[in-house]
């Protein structure tokens, strides 16, 4: 048999590598190994119809959290992405310099998900911060720490997290950014920054800011976010930024992140952010608003974004912030066959964002079929 399995009679929806139409995708080895229209049926040991479904890579979710307060997700950190089509997902620093190899060892022991992550500034992670922030005395911040957790984790870890806002750092002023950036240029990789509710006006963060550093929960409709002060106008700054490759993360989440009115203006004004994520964390997942990937990307089209480039912005551009852009987010032949295979279904559903906002959507992504690593990892029951 030429084949291992064969996905027949799908839409292939894979915009970064130019994949799109009625194409069957071959998998042999754990490998893509051909896409193109009507392959032999005859030449695969197993054949799945996928007739009306759209075929696209393995979601790929840059922020999520499996070990937030030392758990979070943790064991159940598969369940909620295989039904959701995602084969790979990012920590957005759960854990610091202390306490990173629990998330190291959950990962090795308890989670199949491809998990890459990235590392607190502050050295006790986020945990307790029903209390105070993890920042919240300068002396948690420990950039050195960091950047050598980093240095021992090349496999895994991939650049430095700060939270920033009310009662999360130490100092009000972009101090807590010269760290982060100090933490960053040691370790030779991107940062992150968490920017909702910000005493700090944007343009002032932004200074710290290089290319490939991460602006993440960009879709927050508090004060200093992307528009200027009346919430109208997009930043002049938040377009500069992006055009020279800061990269703004939309990352849902519970409280305060993601805000309906202002991703209509900012929609309007022709700003996408250039990865959409959850912020997934077990509450998310199983209270919402958030509840999947998928689910944050039906919100954006139900405002206008197009299924390619959703698409585009959950599978190729956060595999690159990865550093894994050859091997998945990706249908091309040669690369590992993650897949996710849904349905968009025309139907009344009801969103939510995290402000207390809700609207009545026409349609949602809806996962039908998870493949990881060519085997199938999910099949929606029924």
């Amino acid at each position: 048999m030429k084949y291992d399995l064969l996905l027949r009679g799908g839409e292939v929806v894979d915009p970064g590598s130019k994949l799109r139409g009625k194409l069957d995708v071959a998998i042999t080895g754990g490998t893509i190994v051909e896409v193109a229209p009507s392959l032999p049926e005859g030449e695969a040991r197993r054949t799945i119809t996928v007739k009306d479904r759209y075929v696209l890579p393995g979601l790929v979710d840059c922020h999520a959290h499996i070990a937030v307060n030392g758990h979070n997700m943790g064991v159940d950190t598969d369940r909620f992405c295989r039904a959701s089509g995602v084969t790979t997902m990012c920590d957005a620093g759960s854990c610091g310099s202390s306490n990173f190899a629990n998330l190291r060892y959950i990962v090795d022991t308890a989670v199949r998900t491809r998990t890459k992550a990235f590392v607190n500034l502050s050295t006790i992670g986020i945990t307790g911060t029903r209390i105070c922030g993890e920042l919240s005395f300068e002396r948690y911040a420990d950039p050195e720490g960091c950047a050598r957790t980093i240095a021992e984790n090349q496999d895994f870890a991939i650049g430095v997290k700060l939270r920033y806002g009310p009662n999360l750092v130490w100092d009000y002023s972009d101090a807590p950014f010269k760290v982060a950036r100090k933490a960053a240029d040691m370790a030779g990789t991107p940062m992150m920054a968490h920017i909702t509710r910000t005493p700090l006006p944007l343009p002032k963060i932004l200074e710290s800011f290089k290319r490939g550093d991460i602006i993440t929960h960009c879709y927050h409709g508090g004060d200093n976010g992307i528009m200027g002060p009346e919430r109208q106008f997009l930043l002049k700054e938040v377009v500069e930024a992006q055009r020279n490759g800061v990269i703004f993360d939309c990352a849902h989440g519970r409280q305060g992140h993601f805000s309906f009115p202002l991703i209509e203006k900012a929609l309007d004004q022709g700003f996408l952010p250039d990865t959409i994520s959850s912020d997934l964390t077990f509450e998310g997942a199983t209270l919402g608003p958030v509840f999947d990937l998928p689910t944050v990307m039906s919100k954006l089209m139900h405002f206008g974004v197009s299924l390619d480039d959703v698409v585009l912005r959950a599978t190729q551009y956060p595999a690159r912030i990865l550093g894994l852009e050859d091997e998945i987010g990706t249908l091309r032949p040669g690369a590992r066959a993650d897949v996710a295979v849904f349905e968009l279904r025309d139907e009344p559903v009801e969103f939510h964002d995290s402000d207390g906002h809700s609207l009545m959507g026409k349609r949602r992504l809806i996962n039908h079929l998870t493949l990881r690593g060519g085997r199938v990892w999910y099949e929606r029951p029924n």
